[in-house]
């Protein structure tokens, strides 16, 4: 993730300032690290509720959405493994979502939901080692925490819905385990939207069923990928294709903009085919190399780095450098705790100081200073 934005970036800190002890002995990786412990113990940030006793394995995501009413509407099943004999297992869910019910198969299970945990109990006990799945019914309107999960706006007069769920903020809109250190092996998305729009989300494209008015697409993904990096957004987008050669695969790489951003879309996108390339080659074979890279307009002030599909406002060389680098660093390799974040976003600033070095030698001193 990169914030144009600065404001917004130490907007959430601004409260705890006065508690954090800033030594001068103190590297700039440990200031960061205490900074976030202190988020955490004063409650500046959402925990996680879900329990240690499964493990995920796959989730296929099924959302009914229009940009312009804030709801969501979704099934959502989990396919997964407990670690040990269970009874219940516990999602993360906002309590502003509301939980109609939840199956095994076809029977109904009882649960829990309050204080943003879904709890799920079984009829029986689920011997460990087993792969089992339940599928979750709800609705609601979400709530936005983080840097804003889940946000309607619009563009040139229409409407957008758009995702950005670090660190938390998956929760918000959708039943998950929301840790970092156990990732789905893989997803399956479903969008249901008005037909007058297109949605974009993570992997693949597969299919665009249209009846009635409405327009199901489907995404496809499969390789492991935690909570935070679920993404859709849905609006008016103009589509168009590209592709990088990367050894001997030729990748695509997939860009939906809005209509009035087109031109500047399209102009700058071989920039960041020419990043693709140096990243290739010097950090090792692009991650998610059978499926594609995607850029995804919104109208935050910066991007996001949801795994091959960055969203992003609009397309800046260092900015799509800095969030195409985080596929490497923060999507492939993710940190163990947020309080490592500072892993994800330096080795992100030094991907784009890579590009620029490379690209533009000569003012190779100037960008460097020109890092924050």
């Amino acid at each position: 993730m990169r914030i144009l934005l600065l404001s917004l970036w130490f907007m959430p800190f601004a409260g705890f300032a006065q508690t954090v002890e800033c030594k001068s002995n103190l590297s700039i990786a440990e200031m960061e690290q205490n900074a976030h412990r202190f988020l955490f113990e004063k409650g500046g940030l959402n925990r996680t509720f879900a329990s240690d006793n499964f493990d995920v394995k796959y989730y296929r995501c099924e959302w009914e959405a229009d940009p312009a009413v804030r709801f969501i509407k979704g099934k959502v099943t989990l396919y997964f493994v407990p670690t040990a004999s269970v009874s219940s297992i516990t999602l993360d869910l906002s309590s502003s979502l509301v939980t109609d019910s939840v199956k095994r198969q076809s029977a109904n299970l009882s649960f829990t939901h309050s204080t943003n945990a879904l709890q799920i109990n079984f009829a029986t006990t689920l011997n460990a080692g087993n792969t089992d799945s339940v599928s979750i019914y709800y609705n609601g309107v979400p709530p936005s925490t983080g840097f804003g999960s889940f946000i309607l706006d619009n563009h040139a007069g229409t409407p957008v819905m758009w995702t950005l769920s670090e660190p938390y903020g998956a929760a918000d809109w959708w039943p998950c385990k929301n840790q970092l250190g156990d990732k789905a092996d893989s997803v399956d998305i479903y969008i249901t939207h008005p037909s007058a729009y297109k949605a974009a989300s993570n992997g693949l494209l597969q299919s665009e069923t249209t009846l009635a008015g409405k327009t199901t697409t489907y995404w496809k993904h499969r390789y492991p990928i935690a909570s935070y990096l679920v993404c859709f957004a849905i609006t008016n987008y103009a589509v168009f294709n590209n592709s990088v050669q990367l050894g001997s695969q030729n990748l695509p790489m997939q860009t939906y903009c809005y209509p009035e951003s087109l031109a500047l879309f399209q102009n700058n996108t071989p920039l960041v085919l020419e990043a693709m390339q140096i990243f290739h080659e010097k950090f090792g074979e692009y991650p998610f190399i059978r499926e594609k890279y995607g850029h995804v307009q919104f109208g935050w002030g910066g991007g996001m780095e949801h795994q091959t599909s960055t969203f992003i406002i609009r397309p800046d060389e260092s900015l799509m450098a800095h969030e195409l680098g985080h596929q490497w660093f923060g999507n492939m390799v993710t940190c163990g705790s947020w309080e490592d974040i500072w892993l994800n976003e330096g080795f992100a600033t030094y991907s784009a100081a890579l590009v620029l070095e490379i690209k533009y030698p000569a003012n190779k001193i100037a960008n460097r200073q020109a890092v924050l």
